[in-house]
């Protein structure tokens, strides 16, 4: 017994960065007001204030709780620490937690540990969770699905927000501009890309007299940023670690694998050498951080040539920005085997809302994350106040559509943003760090109220994004694997050890520190890869895998 609570304990501190305990726990919340909730919430820098929020004051007068929250930082790896630390404490613990920062092993670990309380018994009771229950079938099962553990209990509600955009954020801009200016054509294989970044490299295409374009540019963030993830698509299916920890189905759809150590891999490896052994791949791809990379975007002088990128924000005011104007979208590169493939964010819904265990409120924190799923609330949630940021007027409805409706995928439009309060600093919101239902239709049936949709607008891309980037997946792709604790407790040195190892011998390769041409230096890699563990972390993912079929 004294050997399984040190082991709980030594897997949290390896996965989480520190330690938690169970034990005996008191609700904050116990007071003299029975309604009266206390959260503990991951916050956001978009959101400028929790307390006069207009999200806050419409749940508060929707259940009549009144909430006060425990702010925890944004950043995940802070929350985190901070939830392990709260966790380990045996008093003054929220009710309810609202984070997306915790991994699967961790809040299984929580969960048998007696931090988080099993839902198993509550999630089927309409009474408790009417909302929840009216959920349609297709997608409640969904949500279930993702709820429930390798244990086979549920510690957890969820986010359910499948917006097509976000299944693929790794797309590919080129810059249209200085292909124009030197009569080159857009690039769709990666031989050809190699010509038009020598073109780059040699003519001075953005016109300053200095040799400073970069070629192929980005940086390691995990919302499209990374451009070698997205070349690598070309000669492998990669998810770029945001998935399994870079684990992912092989060719057959039935055997895991690790992607990093196919013929593939090394072909894409020794692509992005010669790309850099030309000069037109950036080093600073490898260490760059977000501001850097958003800097380097939006100097005066545009130097990129090739980048990846999920979100059009890292292009400040991009309908306007003259550096984004340049970047023309293209559809993902093709390699010399003929694979064309792009990251698929394989959709499943967020684990985002736990119940503390020994709060003495769980009714109250379940009608409280109840009342996220109203589909009202869910609409709230992202847009704010009915007809002031978002409307859903009959007659104002049929001037609206979007690109969705244009292709004919949907038959109108379901709500018009006016305010578009999402995209800007506010308390209308708690930028969806917080439960929430809505299907496919609803989430992707959205207008700009005073923004026609335009095929010619390059901000408006979701068209084309739709076209060549959501079907460029393997038909079969690996969905999030969940593991038992003594899975972890077998497996947790080669899940923290390799995604780092494989992200820097990966720089190595292309930079050639390693060189992607040698068997030896292969051979290492492989050998170095086995020394991790990775063997048994395969047979142990394939259990898990099995599992969920």
């Amino acid at each position: 017994m004294h050997r399984r609570v040190f082991t709980v304990l030594l897997i949290a501190t390896l996965l989480i960065g520190s330690v938690f305990a169970g034990g005996g726990k008191e609700s904050a919340a116990s007071s003299a007001d029975d309604n009266k909730l206390v959260v503990a919430i991951q916050t956001h820098s978009m959101v400028s204030d929790y307390d006069d929020n207009y999200l806050t004051k419409y749940i508060e007068d929707l259940t009549g709780i009144d909430i006060e929250f425990y702010e925890l930082p944004p950043a995940k790896a802070d929350v985190r620490t901070n939830v392990s630390l709260l966790a380990a404490s045996s008093d003054d613990l929220p009710d309810v937690l609202l984070t997306d920062a915790l991994t699967p092993e961790t809040i299984l670990s929580y969960g048998e540990s007696g931090v988080f309380v099993p839902l198993d018994d509550y999630v089927d009771d309409a009474e408790l969770l009417p909302n929840f229950n009216a959920i349609p079938e297709e997608d409640r099962s969904v949500m279930l699905e993702t709820m429930t553990m390798a244990n086979g209990h549920m510690y957890s509600f969820v986010r359910f927000e499948p917006e097509i955009w976000n299944y693929t954020p790794y797309r590919t801009f080129i810059n249209g501009a200085w292909l124009d200016k030197l009569g080159l054509e857009v690039p769709t294989t990666t031989d050809e890309l190699k010509e038009v970044l020598i073109a780059f490299r040699d003519n001075d295409p953005n016109g300053n007299g200095i040799q400073d374009e970069l070629g192929v540019y980005g940086y390691q963030g995990k919302y499209g940023q990374n451009t070698i993830a997205s070349i690598m698509n070309a000669f492998v299916y990669y998810n770029d670690q945001i998935f399994n920890y870079g684990l992912d189905l092989a060719p057959d759809g039935e055997t895991v694998y690790a992607p990093f150590t196919s013929d593939g891999w090394r072909e894409g490896l020794k692509y992005m050498n010669d790309l850099y052994n030309e000069g037109v791949l950036a080093p600073s791809i490898f260490t760059d951080a977000d501001s850097q990379f958003k800097a380097r975007l939006n100097e005066t002088d545009n130097v990129v040539g090739l980048v990846s990128a999920g979100s059009l924000s890292n292009w400040p005011d991009a309908a306007n920005n003259k550096n984004f104007l340049e970047m023309e979208l293209i559809p993902p590169l093709t390699g010399p085997e003929g694979i064309s493939y792009t990251m698929y964010n394989l959709f499943r819904p967020s684990q985002i809302a736990f119940i503390f265990n020994g709060t003495d409120k769980i009714e109250l924190a379940l009608k409280f994350i109840d009342a996220f799923y109203a589909s009202d609330t869910s609409i709230i949630a992202r847009y704010g106040e009915e007809n002031v940021d978002w409307t859903r007027d009959p007659e104002f409805m049929k001037t609206q559509s979007n690109a969705y409706v244009e292709a004919g995928i949907y038959d109108s439009v379901y709500v018009a943003d006016i305010t578009q309060s999402w995209y800007t600093i506010g308390n209308r919101n708690w930028h969806a760090v917080n439960p929430r239902y809505v299907n496919e239709y609803q989430v992707n049936s959205t207008s700009v109220a005073d923004k026609p949709y335009d095929p010619e607008d390059p901000t408006q891309l979701y068209a084309k994004n739709y076209e060549w980037y959501v079907p460029r997946h393997p038909e079969n792709v690996l969905p999030p694997l969940y593991y038992t604790v003594n899975e972890v407790e077998e497996i947790q040195e080669a899940i923290i050890n390799i995604p780092p190892y494989v992200t820097q011998t990966l720089a190595e390769f292309v930079t050639g520190a390693r060189d992607p041409n040698s068997d030896a230096d292969w051979n290492q890699y492989l050998a170095e890869l086995e020394n991790m563990g990775l063997s048994r972390w395969l047979e142990i993912a394939q259990d898990a895998y099995e599992r969920t079929l």
